[in-house]
């Protein structure tokens, strides 16, 4: 049975049930490659940090994915990525699986293609009851992976950071924490991998056993992971480009401006510093100074097995698809925070008030429209909150909301390639705007100015832009940050506004470093 005419079956679980029963599982296997198999806890004791130790301990193929309000307000969940079957990589310009990959889904090739048969395969409807993202293709996807559907964009700027392009896990076992009732479900998802309806009852009994073992782990005594801060030296910044260097490259974007180019180009620089803390405390660090829309810790590792984590907290969402619904956020104009409430509030209304702050805002606002325009119904795009201020711990940003509705047979692999990268790392128009990136940045970007976040089962989907975010790997954390150039744009400004934006993941790993084990 095709996915859209599989019935709808609503999800009650009480605290130590187990859903679906053999029965229930039975009839769904019928109809379904993909059944989330979930149990429910009281564990109102519980932290997604606390949780994420004890499970995945900083194992590859393993996230934390949260959300906080600019206030501080965490959002209703916490998912924690316990188990991944499989992971897709991208290098050198093919995509390919490693480990258990579910047949109909191609090994390899096109990057495009292999995402859009998988997510196919995969697709099944959500059940209502259960908490947003119960299983799906998590990680992140790199700045250039826009390359694959533009291929006559340049590539003239060397890599440097040596990750692949695109890293996605098939996350199958997940705990998700409900911060609105102190629950915590344990998810097993049991995937048809072979496609038969052979061995169904042993697939129930295998998701259950799975259940069991990750409650056992609960169970376990734990180190609190304690830390206190100690008196050590803080790993100092390199800078990939010099200041004089990149206030060159501002007067030459401003040239190209100019020249009738483009409108507008975001230029941005890369900071280097040492990182002996583990990922995971930078992001403890980092969730606790600088609280975002979209906080994420994901553990990685590449296709010649060396690991490396992605740690960020982004204010910004890429996109986002919700039952046909697509939302876009587009920030631009930005101060830092100031030290009184007065101060704060003056240099809110100073960049409310800033000509080129809001053309620049204004500009973007109409290229996400743009974007939306592609995927979705014409007369449904529109701008639903117009330019407010959003603060966060060392920088606030004027912010708008743009919306649509999916017009009939789009998906939301078609959406994200209609907005990414986002205009607000990219400038416009697009492809010009990339191609000047490419020409004046000194290496590629990496996973900066891409994306984090995750397509689930249902067909919805969730992505970050990722900026203020580090890429750590070898003992090493790189954050890059930089601002939007347009025609009257100061150079030495823009170079400080990059500092401003680089400060909360560069802070997080600086304190990271001084963090040690408690004491009794």
């Amino acid at each position: 049975m095709s996915a859209p005419d599989q019935a709808v079956v609503d999800v009650e679980v009480g605290w130590g049930t187990t859903w679906p029963a053999i029965e229930t599982f039975r009839e769904l296997a019928a109809e379904r490659r993909v059944i989330p198999v979930v149990r429910r806890l009281l564990a109102d004791d519980t932290t997604p940090v606390g949780l994420y130790r004890t499970l995945a301990g900083g194992r590859p193929g393993t996230f934390i994915l949260e959300s906080a309000e600019s206030d501080g307000t965490w959002g209703r969940y916490s998912f924690v990525g316990v188990t991944a079957r499989a992971s897709l990589s991208v290098r050198d310009g093919r995509a390919a699986w490693s480990g258990d990959v579910p047949v109909g889904v191609p090994a390899e090739g096109d990057v495009l293609d292999v995402l859009a048969e998988t997510l196919d395969v995969l697709r099944t409807p959500a059940l209502p009851g259960l908490p947003p993202l119960t299983g799906g293709l998590v990680g992140a996807l790199g700045w250039d992976v826009v390359r694959h559907w533009e291929p006559t964009l340049p590539t003239k700027a060397p890599e440097e950071l040596d990750v692949p392009e695109l890293t996605l896990l098939l996350a199958t076992d997940l705990a998700v924490v409900d911060h609105h009732d102190g629950s915590v479900w344990l998810i097993a998802n049991a995937i048809n991998f072979d496609d038969t309806d052979a061995r169904v009852d042993e697939a129930h009994a295998d998701a259950v056993a799975r259940l069991d073992a990750m409650q056992a782990q609960l169970l376990r005594p734990t180190d609190p992971g304690v830390a206190v801060l100690v008196e050590a030296p803080e790993p100092e910044l390199r800078f990939r480009t010099a200041r004089d260097e990149f206030e060159q490259q501002v007067r030459f974007g401003k040239e190209a401006i100019r020249d009738g180019e483009v409108f507008q180009v975001v230029i941005s620089q890369r900071l280097d510093l040492d990182c002996e803390a583990s990922p995971l405390d930078v992001y403890r660090v980092l969730r606790t100074i600088n609280p975002s829309p979209y906080m994420y810790y994901v553990q990685l590792q590449d296709p010649d097995g060396r690991d490396f984590a992605v740690v960020g907290s982004s204010p910004e969402t890429l996109v986002k698809v919700s039952d046909g619904h697509v939302t876009t956020f587009p920030i631009a104009g930005s101060r830092p925070r100031g030290a009184t409430p007065e101060e704060d509030r003056a240099l809110a209304d100073e960049v409310l008030a800033d000509p080129k702050e809001r053309s620049e805002h204004i500009m973007l606002v109409d290229l996400s429209r743009n974007d939306l325009a592609k995927v979705c119904e014409p007369s449904s795009v529109e701008v639903v909150d117009f330019m407010t201020i959003n603060r966060f711990s060392h920088i606030m940003h004027i912010t708008s909301t743009v919306v649509g509705r999916l017009r009939a047979g789009a998906t939301a692999l078609q959406t994200l390639k209609a907005t990414f990268p986002a205009g607000t790392l990219s400038g416009a128009p697009k492809p010009r705007a990339i191609a000047l990136i490419d020409e004046v940045e000194p290496a590629r970007r990496g996973i900066y100015g891409g994306t984090v976040g995750y397509f689930d089962f249902a067909g919805d989907m969730d992505m970050a832009i990722a900026i203020r975010t580090a890429l750590i790997r070898d003992g090493r954390a790189s954050v890059q940050a930089g601002g939007g150039i347009v025609a009257d744009s100061v150079p030495a400004l823009e170079y400080e506004e990059s500092r401003n934006k680089a400060a909360a993941a560069v802070r997080a790993v600086q304190i990271a470093s001084r963090l040690r084990r408690a004491q009794a």
